[in-house]
């Protein structure tokens, strides 16, 4: 322990001697370990902090789907609860949500829109957490024309509710209900994600409407194979004993509930982590010839302490104290800059990703750092350790200092490192090349509508005081007060907005004179309604046929318009427009057929990356629907400008309404912001690689060109003239910087190969993005030759030669 205290006070000192060292190599440590940190603590958020419910590993997310492949909601049925619940089989218990956004009515705000969820029987117990207060629902609080009750997230108590404790028993109204409040749950319960309220719903335990978003526990212990073999006995039995409930074949699908909620942001925070540990491998390399650049002049000094009895493994062991206390500054100043470096991601919108919503630093967080420091200070420390045990310490004693081949050793070692920075330098470039070309691609990707100068708002009427013929009138008179407004092109709404939650139904349908193929009797298409205007407004095109128009009223005969893959897909070689189509579930009902008047381009509704589904509309006028998705045109190059106007006329049309207009191009590119978060980060490591890289061959050249002082010395004085010393030390960092790019490419290549599977159209052989990047890192370190070359070609001979 004495000796112990003697190495870290002597380390001390010595730091306190070289300060520009101490500090130059606290700097570049501090920028590795917190970049490693920041990240780290992002994917343990995420990833590997626990869920806070009993025993997640048996919590899943459960869907359904046709085994043909067939589109489908995805969702589950009333019938399949009842089937899931039973006894005797693997789950435990069951249960669901229907999403139906409404307006929170307050006596003393404004309206307020709100996340409100019904829940089937059973849903809180699937996850097990107890209430903060009051209780879940009971079994008969499910009853048919049962009260009414609310359970209000801990999130809306605290905000809107001012966290009162007397909340229980008071009553909450809404635009169409008033309900009464019986319990508040669990602080860390999120389920669905920002759900603001859970009400109790009455299903049809044999109903077949696929409408519920869907989870399960499974019995404790069960395996997932297990499970899923006893839902598909589950399964068969209900295609059996309920014609129609799934002629073409239905199967439950599973997803582990951590794996539902994270998507796909674990693996892009993965390929992030994997980038911070390249930067930070590129850290400790630079600090390694730091140390190694360093430790070659003090030969003479460990040379004397070897003299006086200081045995190898004494002086390695101070060698690497004093590595750990510059990795210890390192880490200490990371740790900040990890801390200011989450703040700002949680600022730049990751708090509203996944399970980001908050970041702690937790014993996790302090563990990863204070490894991260001693594997930090061994590495950069044994290195010098490993040069010193090479070392004739008597030979360099008696030489008074002169390097000679210690020198031509540490160089060896020293140029070593660089090509091995180089090499990370044009993995970091290239990975920052793949998630810039997948962010590219998506953003790049047509949605099939026009975002700029638009702007989109729900409406959510209250059934209980708008049946059909008010819901066409107060629509019509909304649009007809828009379009007055300055600057306003076109108006229309839809049921669903592309990019948005989706509530379409997923009906059966049939195209009147087309035959079925009778091994894929599954014909289904999502069914929307849209306004007159409303693909004019979006700056959809009309392929064939016509639009709908304000003639489509329900007093005139019915009519549909259809998309391009609709038509491609059940009516291929077929003119749409002579065309008549019917729908239904389980099966079409021909009192639904209607010819089909249009032909519309493509909508990506799921995402960007995902292809349009195939699709058929309806007029408002024919098919009246409470939740509209209102779009508005505008001239103006802000079109937030009109935002104020809108809530305006929406209050005064309706003062229980509330509004939130949102810039369209705004909505498209929330659905790749995690993408765009991720291209960011990559590009800041790529650049910190890339100084990091030149500055790292910078310090070996001009080691290597003070080296072969006399050298140049002899050859100047030999006729050698400034432009072939230039060259000479040139071609030096020339060699290293081709190794380590050699090196590099296949490096970059390879993990190209893993990330491609991850980001959208991205190839590992991308020419552009391997040739890029590896002219981009051969740059920047042939430039950082210049300046020591540059230098030893104006050395005088004469000055030099005296010095040796």
């Amino acid at each position: 322990m004495h000796s112990f205290l003697q190495d870290l006070l002597f380390a001390l000192r010595t730091c306190r001697r070289t300060p520009v060292f101490a500090v130059t190599a606290v700097a570049t440590l501090a920028l590795g370990i917190g970049a490693t940190t920041a990240i780290f603590s992002t994917v343990n958020a995420a990833l590997l902090r626990p869920f806070p419910y009993p025993r997640p590993d048996d919590l899943y997310a459960i869907g359904q789907r046709f085994v043909d492949g067939s589109l489908t909601s995805g969702l589950i049925a009333p019938v399949e609860f009842t089937r899931l619940n039973r006894a005797g089989s693997s789950v435990m218990r069951a249960a669901g949500v229907n999403r139906f956004d409404t307006t929170l009515l307050r006596d003393d705000a404004a309206p307020m829109r709100t996340e409100v969820y019904s829940a089937t029987e059973g849903f809180f117990e699937v996850f097990g957490l107890p209430m903060t207060l009051g209780r879940s629902f009971a079994h008969e609080d499910h009853f048919p024309r049962g009260p009414g009750f609310v359970v209000v997230s801990y999130r809306a108590w605290r905000d809107i509710f001012g966290s009162d404790p007397g909340i229980i028993g008071r009553s909450v109204r809404f635009s169409d209900v008033t309900m009464t409040v019986i319990g508040v749950a669990a602080r860390d319960f999120d389920v669905p994600h920002a759900a603001d309220f859970w009400i109790n719903v009455r299903i049809d335990p044999m109903g077949l409407g696929h409408g519920f978003q869907s989870y399960l526990r499974a019995q404790p212990g069960t395996r997932p194979d297990r499970l899923r073999a006893d839902l598909a006995t589950l399964m068969a039995g209900i295609v059996h004993d309920l014609p129609g409930s799934g002629e073409n074949g239905r199967a439950f699908v599973i997803e582990p509930f951590a794996s539902s909620v994270i998507g796909d942001l674990g693996p892009l925070l993965l390929v992030l982590l994997s980038g911070t540990v390249l930067l930070l491998v590129l850290t400790c390399v630079n600090v390694t010839n730091l140390f190694l650049a360093r430790g070659s002049t003090r030969v003479r000094e460990i040379a004397l302490r070897a003299a006086l009895g200081a045995g190898r493994g004494r002086i390695a062991r101070q060698l690497v104290t004093e590595s750990l206390v510059v990795a210890a500054g390192g880490a200490v100043v990371g740790w900040w800059l990890a801390y200011a470096g989450v703040r700002v991601l949680l600022v730049l919108g990751a708090s509203r990703l996944p399970r980001l919503d908050a970041v702690p630093f937790d014993s996790r967080v302090v563990l990863f750092t204070v490894a991260t420091l001693l594997a930090v200070g061994a590495l950069v420390g044994l290195a010098p350790a490993f040069q010193l045990a090479r070392t004739d310490l008597r030979e360099s004693l008696s030489e008074g200092g002169r390097t000679g081949s210690k020198g031509r050793g540490t160089y060896r070692t020293l140029a070593a490192m660089v090509i091995a920075e180089v090499a990370v330098a044009v993995t970091l470039v290239a990975g920052a090349g793949w998630l810039t070309r997948s962010y590219a691609n998506l953003s790049t990707k047509s949605p099939g509508f026009k975002t700029d100068g638009r702007l989109e708002f729900e409406v959510i009427l209250p059934f209980s005081r708008y049946r059909p013929p008010e819901v066409i009138s107060w629509s019509h008179n909304l649009f007809e007060q828009l379009r007055k407004m300055g600057g306003v092109v076109a108006v229309g709404s839809a049921s669903t907005f592309p990019l948005r939650p989706a509530i379409d139904n997923t009906p059966v349908v049939s195209v009147i004179g087309v035959p079925v193929d009778p091994t894929r009797p599954g014909v289904v298409a999502r069914m929307r309604m849209v306004s007159p205007g409303f693909f004019d407004a979006m700056g959809m095109r009309m392929l064939n046929g016509r639009g709908f128009t304000d003639d489509d009223r329900q007093t005139t005969a019915p009519v549909a318009i259809v998309n391009e893959t609709f038509a491609r897909r059940y009516m291929p070689g077929r003119k749409p427009t002579a065309m008549q189509l019917a729908w239904g579930f389980p099966a079409p009902d021909l009192k639904t057929q209607r010819p089909i008047v249009g032909l519309v381009n493509d909508a990506r509704h799921a995402a960007l990356s995902i292809e349009p589904e195939p699709a058929f509309y309806l007029p408002l006028d024919q098919s009246p629907f409470w939740r509209q998705a209102v779009v508005v045109e505008t001239k103006l190059a802000d079109p937030t400008r009109l935002v104020p106007l809108i809530r305006a006329e929406v209050k005064r049309l309706d003062p229980q309404l509330a509004v939130e207009p949102e810039a369209v191009s705004a909505i498209v590119a929330s659905t790749i912001s995690r993408q765009k978060l991720g291209m960011d980060l990559m590009l800041v490591f790529g650049a910190i690689a890339l100084v990091l890289a030149a500055v790292g061959i910078y310090g070996v050249i001009a080691y290597g060109a003070s080296q072969r002082t006399g050298e140049v010395a002899t050859r100047m004085a030999l006729g050698a003239s400034p432009s072939n010393i230039f060259w000479l030390i040139v071609d030096q960092g020339r060699t290293l910087a081709v190794m380590g790019a050699v090196i590099g490419l296949a490096a970059a290549y390879a993990t190209g190969r893993i990330a491609s599977s991850w980001l959208f159209q991205v190839h590992a052989s991308d020419p552009l993005i391997l040739v890029a990047s590896l002219g981009l890192v051969l740059t920047m370190t042939l430039a950082a030759t210049v300046i020591p070359a540059r230098r030893a070609a104006r050395v005088n001979p004469l000055v030099a030669m005296r010095a040796e």
